[in-house]
C-alpha cells in the first residue's frame, strides 16, 4: 500500500462531503477503510456512511482520499487517463449488441455489458464480476457473479430499478456495488471485473493509484453512463404518477437515453425529461461532473444507439483488448449498417452534449 501522509480523517469527510450533501454513497470509504476488519465505519440504511465505533478509527485518511467528491488525486488520474472534457479520452465509439439470445432478452439495451462479462468468465480471465441484481420484487443489491447464470440474474438491472414499492416509504435507484470489494480482501480471487457508475469507478481508480487492497484484483472496470440517480418518498411518487398519468405498478422496464423512458405493461412508453426529475434527484448527483464514466476501461449506455443496442466507448488498452477479443469470439456484434461514420458521429455528438450539460450543471451547483 502506498504511504499516505494526511491530516484528513473520517471527521473531515463528514464535514467536507456529508454535511454539504455531496455524499454519493458509493461505498468507497467503507470498502477501503484500513479499519474495515474491525468495522470502524459502515454504510447507513439511508444516507451517508457513519461511524460504527469512532474509537476504532485509525485516522489514516484513506477514506478521504478515495472519496470521489474530495477530488484528491484527480490531477494524477486526469494525466494518467489523458482526460479532456467533456467525455475524456477514447479509442473507439461503437454501437453493439450481445449475440446470445438469452442475454438480449434480459438486457435493458443491447446486453453488451453482460456479454463481455460472460466472455471474461468463460475464458477464465476473471474469478467473478461485481454487479447488482434483484433481491425479491422490490430491491437491488450488490452481487458477486461467478457464473453465467449469475450474470443473467443481474442483466438489465442497472437501470430497471424503479419498482412499485407501494409498502415502502422511500425509493432509491443507486446501488453501492463497491461495498462488495471489501469481502474479497482475504479471498483467493485473483481477478475481478466491476460494473459501476462514474463515482464508483472514480473511487476504485483512486484506490488503485494508492495501491490499496484489493486494488490488485480489479483488472476490468466497466462503466455506466450516469446522468442522475433518484431518491424519493411515497408523496413524490404519487406526484410523478399524477403528472405523467401512469402507475409504478404498471411499469415493466425503465431505460435512460435522452430522457427517462418508462415501458409499461400495456406496451405504452412514457418519456420524462430530466429537468422534470430534479426535485427527486439525489443531491450528490449535482456535484458530479462525469456523465460518460471517463476513468473506466469501457463505458456503456443507451444514449445515441438505436433500441436494442448499446453505445460503447473504449477508453484504455485493457478495454480495447477486451472489446476486440469479445467481438472476435462472437460474444458481441457491431453491425456495419449502424456503425457508419455518420452514425458514430451522431452518437458521439449526443454523448458530448450530455457530458457538457452535466459539467454545466456541476458548475451551477457550485455557485448555489
Amino acid at each position: 500500500m502506498a504511504k499516505i501522509v494526511s491530516s484528513k480523517t473520517f471527521e473531515d469527510l463528514i464535514k467536507d462531503v456529508h454535511e454539504k450533501g455531496l455524499c454519493g454513497e458509493c461505498g468507497g470509504c467503507v470498502s477501503f477503510c484500513t479499519a474495515g476488519d474491525i468495522k470502524a465505519i459502515e454504510m447507513s440504511e439511508s444516507g451517508p456512511p457513519k461511524y460504527t465505533n469512532k474509537d476504532l478509527c485509525r485516522n489514516c485518511g484513506i477514506c478521504y482520499f478515495v472519496c470521489p467528491q474530495t477530488h484528491v488525486l484527480d490531477d494524477k488520474l486526469n494525466e494518467k487517463f489523458n482526460y479532456n472534457p467533456p467525455i475524456g479520452s477514447y479509442k473507439k465509439v461503437s454501437s453493439v449488441k450481445a449475440v446470445a439470445k438469452e442475454i438480449v432478452e434480459e438486457a435493458t439495451d443491447g446486453g453488451a455489458v453482460t456479454a463481455i462479462l460472460t466472455y471474461l468468465l468463460e475464458h477464465n480471465l476473471i474469478n467473478g464480476a461485481i454487479v447488482c441484481k434483484k433481491e425479491g420484487p422490490f430491491n437491488r443489491v450488490p452481487f458477486l457473479a461467478t457464473t453465467k447464470e449469475g450474470l443473467l440474474e443481474a442483466a438489465g438491472s442497472h437501470y430497471d430499478i424503479f419498482q412499485p414499492l407501494i409498502k415502502l416509504d422511500k425509493y432509491i435507484t443507486f446501488i453501492p456495488t463497491n461495498v462488495k470489494l471489501k469481502d474479497l480482501v482475504n479471498s483467493d480471487f485473483l481477478s475481478v471485473a466491476i460494473v459501476g457508475t462514474p463515482c464508483q469507478i472514480h473511487s476504485i481508480r483512486k484506490m488503485q493509484e494508492l495501491r490499496i487492497l484489493p486494488a490488485h484484483i480489479v483488472n476490468y472496470t466497466l462503466g455506466l453512463f450516469c446522468n442522475l440517480n433518484f431518491s424519493f418518498n411515497n408523496e413524490a411518487r404519487e406526484k410523478l404518477e399524477q403528472k405523467f398519468i401512469f402507475s409504478f405498478k404498471d411499469v415493466k422496464k425503465i431505460n435512460i437515453k435522452e430522457n427517462l423512458i418508462l415501458q409499461l405493461k400495456d406496451d405504452r412508453r412514457i418519456s420524462i425529461e430530466f429537468n422534470d426529475l430534479y426535485e427527486i434527484a439525489r443531491p450528490a448527483c449535482f456535484a458530479c461532473r462525469d456523465f460518460s464514466n471517463v476513468y473506466a476501461d469501457i463505458s456503456f449506455g443507451g444514449l445515441g444507439s438505436k433500441d436494442g443496442y448499446t453505445t460503447t466507448i473504449i477508453r484504455t488498452e485493457v478495454g480495447q483488448e477486451l472489446y476486440d477479443n469479445a467481438l472476435k469470439e462472437g460474444y458481441i456484434k457491431e453491425p456495419a449498417e449502424i456503425n457508419t461514420s455518420s452514425e458514430k458521429s451522431e452518437i458521439l455528438n449526443k454523448v458530448i452534449d450530455f457530458g457538457k450539460k452535466k459539467i454545466e450543471r456541476y458548475q451551477q451547483a457550485l455557485k448555489e
